[in-house]
């Protein structure tokens, strides 16, 4: 079905440095393919730990 309805076009993307979000639920806006903020968005859990490496 994803071809029938978007017919091989992008959707959306997003870039975002992770270190630089705080901890806890977030909602991300996702762009379109000409780099205007769509309607979409992605609901992510951001949890941070620190290794000594």
């Amino acid at each position: 079905m994803d071809d029938e309805r978007l017919s091989d076009e992008l959707a959306g993307w997003a870039c975002f440095r992770l270190d630089r979000l705080r901890p806890g639920i977030r909602m991300l806006h996702l762009y379109n393919s000409i780099g205007v903020v769509s309607k979409g968005v992605l609901l992510v859990r951001i949890k941070k730990t620190v290794s000594k490496t």
